[in-house]
């Protein structure tokens, strides 16, 4: 990466990952209440403690369903209209698993927000690893990634690398009945813990039939450079926020889908010469690859 981070920002969703309807309930309360977050009552208004308010407003930021504003010299909160109001419209539950694969990869490729996601996904490759690895591997991961005179906490770093584990797969030595619930994304099938041996974990490639191949339109059309209309297949699967990283994908299931996207009329690929090349058909957004989604599964 050439330009480095002058900050890091660490543990910003207060321990707390993602709970079951805790998205519906900042998005149903922000078209009436932009400064939600700045209210006393917004203990209340959501029913959590005032840490998973906090959370509750940094995942709503991290996962780009919400964005601040300035209007009127006040910072407000609203939906976006990219990917909030789409979710709003077709699935204001958050009850599609294809919602919950865009929220993640939204999450795994914020590299302001989301730090140690980012560098999870995105520079991590071991594919069996112990808590402990990951911690070591990841902080050299960091340091290359900022400002020489950048400096960051030791425990909040390892907090936000529990964090991890914890929002894809349940954390066998976390005892903290507040804060033991399951996380929506570990439904994901990205992460696991291993069988066979205790304290280890596993990244995993999500069940084929549990991943729609528009999650990589969707990702494909977000790394998109302006003006070009073209990919290798090499940097789909090891590029930087690319789909192979973010869903750990191997290079066979990656063709799978950006098969079945051929056959949808969406891209062409070359194969021949060794070319390896992916080709975009329509001229379409991530946004309308949401649209395009959601609405289809309405005719089914």
């Amino acid at each position: 990466m050439e330009n480095k981070l002058s900050k890091v920002r660490l543990k910003r969703n207060e321990s707390f990952n993602i709970r079951e309807g805790w998205l519906r309930k900042g998005m149903k309360l922000l078209p009436d209440y932009p400064n939600l977050f700045s209210l006393e009552e917004a203990m209340q208004l959501l029913g959590v403690g005032s840490k998973m308010v906090k959370s509750i407003k940094y995942w709503l930021l991290t996962t780009g369903l919400a964005e601040e504003k300035k209007v009127k010299s006040k910072i407000e909160l609203v939906i976006t209209e990219e990917l909030g109001e789409v979710i709003n419209q077709y699935d204001p539950y958050f009850e599609d698993l294809f919602t919950l694969y865009i929220l993640h990869v939204n999450i795994a490729s914020n590299i302001d927000n989301a730090t140690i996601w980012y560098l999870f996904f995105n520079k991590y490759d071991a594919k069996t690893f112990t808590k402990e690895d990951m911690q070591n591997v990841l902080d050299n991961e960091l340091k290359k990634i900022l400002n020489k005179d950048v400096t960051y906490s030791d425990s909040l770093f390892r907090d936000d690398c529990g964090s991890v584990i914890k929002m894809y797969a349940d954390d066998e030595d976390n005892n903290d009945p507040e804060d033991n619930l399951s996380s929506p994304l570990s439904a994901l099938g990205l992460l696991v813990k291993s069988q066979t041996k205790k304290g280890t974990f596993e990244k995993t490639a999500p069940r084929y039939d549990k991943l729609d191949c528009l999650v990589i339109l969707y990702i494909m059309l977000r790394n998109k450079i302006e003006g070009k209309d073209s990919v290798s297949i090499n940097d789909l699967l090891t590029g930087e926020n690319s789909a192979g990283k973010l869903l750990n994908l191997t290079r066979p299931r990656l063709n799978e889908y950006l098969d079945q996207l051929r056959a949808r009329g969406y891209i062409t690929i070359n194969r021949t010469a060794g070319l390896d090349m992916v080709y975009f058909d329509k001229d379409i957004t991530a946004k309308q690859v949401l649209i395009d989604y959601y609405t289809q599964e309405e005719r089914l």
